[in-house]
């Protein structure tokens, strides 16, 4: 019997052993896991955030006609969408009428020059006068006219010589008008065809062939080839920012792809609605890969330290207060934290490399609380 009663005493005993474990193991096995991430030692960067949108230069500019006429050609790089280059021809105006009077001024003047230049050589009258100047000479030098009489011969060559020098001088002057006219003419000649003012993309047309347009008349709109990347900072970080720093622009369009650019002006006024300051950016992309009026976001780094102990961002509580696992165990750590980036966040006091900072759903955990771990990178 007594035999028997020791026996139960010891499966009783294992029975609670097992109970107890099972217990144990259940209690382990409903313990929070905590998501944590080692303190690494890099690079801390102190950056800025704003939001990013493209513009042409100068924005969306019309094409328009100096003159008035009707279309007889659109090249094929005004098709919506299509770029052309500073001084390509888009459009051609019918130039007939303008090229027959042109012609004809051009005739006209010939033929009237040529006449002047036959009536210069073979002037009649001038030639008369002269010979009736030269026999009265003879007649003097033998005594039988008056020197009255030579000299007034002589006033009447004078005066038909200076008619023709008139004549001359209002030949020039019709020289100088024609020439005048013509550089006119060539300029409204040239006026019918409307060329390219600068590097751009075709955005809409606004005539075909056929079509009779007016003086100022916009036969397309486009945007310039050159690019401007606007940045708007908000008040409480504009103070950072200064020439030359570095950026990260992630446009909406590439999605997660980010680019490199550096601030290359400030404007030091700030939009009246918004109260948000306008930065330029250079971004290391061609014209032709930012479309204008798209958005996106910007990261311009205004301090860096090398070596310092990081953090991920959202491992932060309230900017003073971190989580850290040691032994299983969670502890709620002051810190200093010090520049803050996109991601990580600089630690200035109160952690140490390797340690590990829960970083996922912050507000389950308590202070003593056991956890077990799931470390990310």
């Amino acid at each position: 019997m007594p035999a028997q009663n020791g026996n139960l005493l010891i499966k009783l005993g294992v029975v609670l052993v097992l109970v107890a474990a099972g217990i144990a193991a259940a209690f382990i096995g409903f313990r929070e896991t905590a998501i944590v991430a080692a303190v690494k030692l890099g690079p801390a960067v102190q950056a800025v955030s704003g939001s990013v949108e493209v513009h042409a230069d100068h924005g969306l500019t019309p094409i328009q006609s100096e003159a008035s006429g009707r279309v007889v050609w659109v090249s094929p790089s005004l098709d919506p969408g299509k770029s052309f280059r500073k001084g390509d021809e888009l459009v051609k105006l019918d130039t007939r009428d303008l090229q027959r009077g042109i012609d004809d001024a051009r005739r006209n003047h010939e033929n009237a020059r040529a006449r002047r230049e036959i009536v210069r050589r073979n002037n009649p009258e001038l030639q008369v006068a002269q010979r009736a100047l030269e026999n009265l000479e003879r007649l003097q030098q033998r005594g039988e006219v008056s020197d009255e009489d030579v000299a007034r011969q002589r006033r009447a060559v004078a005066q038909i010589e200076t008619q023709l020098k008139l004549a001359d001088f209002d030949a020039e002057a019709g020289e100088a008008g024609f020439k005048s006219q013509m550089e006119a003419s060539d300029l409204a000649l040239e006026r019918m065809t409307i060329r390219a003012p600068a590097d751009g993309s075709t955005e809409k047309v606004f005539v075909t062939e056929g079509s009779l347009i007016g003086h100022g008349a916009t036969v397309a709109t486009f945007y310039f080839k050159e690019r401007v990347v606007i940045a708007k900072i908000g008040e409480e970080s504009f103070g950072q920012v200064r020439l030359g720093q570095p950026a990260r622009v992630r446009l909406l369009i590439y999605g997660s792809q980010e680019f490199d650019a550096t601030v290359s002006k400030i404007l030091p006024f700030a939009d009246e609605q918004t109260q948000r300051y306008t930065v330029w950016l250079d971004i290391d992309l061609p014209p032709e890969k930012l479309i204008p009026n798209s958005t996106g976001e910007v990261t311009i780094t205004v301090g860096e330290r090398p070596n310092q102990p990081l953090v991920p961002r959202r491992a932060v509580l309230n900017n003073e207060h971190v989580w850290v696992v040691k032994g299983g165990r969670v502890e709620k750590r002051p810190v200093e934290i010090g520049f803050q980036g996109l991601n990580l966040a600089e630690v200035r006091k109160g952690l140490a490399p390797g340690e590990l900072v829960i970083v996922e759903n912050l507000e389950r955990f308590r202070d003593g609380q056991r956890v077990t771990i799931e470390q990310v990178e």
